[in-house]
């Protein structure tokens, strides 16, 4: 009897553990803003990787559009379904950062990892408290370009941009034109994008370079800086290309990147400042100008050679209960790739015609890169992220936008807007 009750014992244990319920996997949801065909057969290629070399991990993508990424975001946050990785931009950051949305991931990173990552990307990923809570991706460095055939048609010498704003002025004036003498200039010597949100993106290069913080993290407190001098400085320079030396267009105030490219393909404007996926954008769109244009670091301000740099970031939401696979992931698009040359993340950025924020790819940018490409690479030693102040995007929407609009069209006085700014700033602060 005993032993009749032991094999009954052991069948039953044998049939519970052949029917038990095998444990779940671990769902990792990705939400990410990239769309690019190319983009998307490269991330599902590394995610079907990923899950097959580590069994029990499913990934599964949310997909947005870089408009609706922080308000879907927030709807997800707020409604108790929060993704566990998430791409932002730099006013993501700063905004969904001072809401305590983002893990602090400093202990999680090997360093020989972390210590990859270049100064603007590190100045993204990192918070007002000194943890780092993202790692940097894809992004842009922005540069001078110049038509070459247009200087020499002014005198000047097509292998010699602008060094600083006094040059910018001096070739600017050269280069401004009423090319059929109708009495109305056609040819701009200098264009950069001011509709909408470019108008404070590019403003605050101006500022950078006269020697402004714009907004100042201090003593624990975001400091507004623009009724300093050198903001005034920079801001009254700004306006002075359109209103003083009249080197540049009031019509700047309608166009976005994309409008000024045109104009540079045109031949309206002999320079613009833009960003290095419009390299390929020319080169697409102005064959019959191959070999008339070039590329340089921009000019250098009263503060230095300062250029705008916007690298993207992945970060890890502290809503998470998965953080330890979610770097898992990440780290895996960092250190593995489809070659043995470029990281996933690496590749990511050569495909949208950026540049990834780490030493190596800097390397294979050097080895790789044609010489149009070289002033971006270059330019990561002088790049400069935007402001991290949490209420910046707020303040150049409602107010920021508006005023330098105003004041290139001379409908306002710098030094007074300038005045609203800050105290529109220090409410918001």
């Amino acid at each position: 009897m005993k032993n009749k009750i032991v094999f009954i014992l052991v069948v039953l244990l044998i049939v519970s553990v052949g029917f038990s319920k095998p444990s779940e996997a671990t769902e990792i949801e990705f939400f990410h803003t990239f769309w690019v065909p190319e983009h998307l057969e490269l991330l599902e290629g590394a995610i079907e990787r990923y899950e097959e070399e580590n069994p029990g991990i499913n990934i599964s993508e949310t997909r947005v559009s870089w408009t609706d990424a922080p308000s879907q975001l927030m709807t997800s946050i707020m409604g108790g379904l929060p993704p566990d990785i998430v791409v932002a931009n730099p006013s993501m950051v700063a905004q969904f950062r001072a809401q305590g949305a983002f893990a602090e991931i400093t202990d999680m990173i090997p360093e020989d990892l972390k210590n990859m990552f270049l100064g603007t990307a590190m100045d993204i990923m990192t918070n007002q408290e000194g943890e780092i809570d993202g790692v940097g991706a894809h992004g842009a460095n922005w540069a001078l370009f110049y038509r070459k055939d247009l200087f020499e048609e002014a005198g000047l010498d097509p292998e010699s941009p602008p060094e600083n704003w006094e040059e910018l002025l001096e070739y600017g004036e050269l280069l401004t034109k009423d090319t059929n003498n109708d009495g109305n200039i056609d040819q701009w010597g200098y264009g950069w994008p001011v509709q909408a949100e470019n108008a404070t993106d590019y403003w605050e290069n101006f500022l950078w370079q006269a020697g402004s913080e714009v907004i100042a993290y201090e003593n624990g407190e975001w400091v507004p800086k623009f009724t300093e001098e050198e903001a005034i400085k920079g801001t009254q320079f700004m306006v002075d290309l359109v209103r003083e030396y009249k080197i540049s267009p009031v019509g700047l105030v309608d166009m976005d990147w994309e409008d000024v490219t045109n104009g540079f393909l045109e031949g309206d404007f002999a320079m613009m400042y833009n960003g290095a996926w419009v390299v390929d954008a020319v080169h697409d769109k102005g064959p019959e100008l191959e070999g008339k244009w070039g590329t340089a670091p921009l000019y250098a301000g009263p503060a230095g050679r300062i250029n705008r740099g916007h690298p993207n970031t992945f970060h890890i939401l502290e809503a998470s209960n998965v953080k330890q696979e979610a770097w898992e992931f990440l780290e895996f698009l960092y250190t593995e790739g489809r070659d043995d040359e470029l990281s996933y993340v690496d590749e990511i950025s050569v495909l949208s015609g950026a540049l990834n924020w780490t030493d190596e790819f800097l390397e294979y940018a050097y080895e790789n890169f044609d010489d149009l490409l070289m002033p971006f690479v270059t330019s990561y030693e002088s790049a400069r992220s935007p402001t991290m102040a949490p209420q910046w995007q707020n303040l150049a929407d409602m107010y920021g936008v508006i005023a330098v609009q105003e004041m290139l069209m001379g409908d306002a006085e710098v030094e007074e807007t300038l005045k609203t700014l800050n105290e529109q700033a220090e409410k918001m602060h």
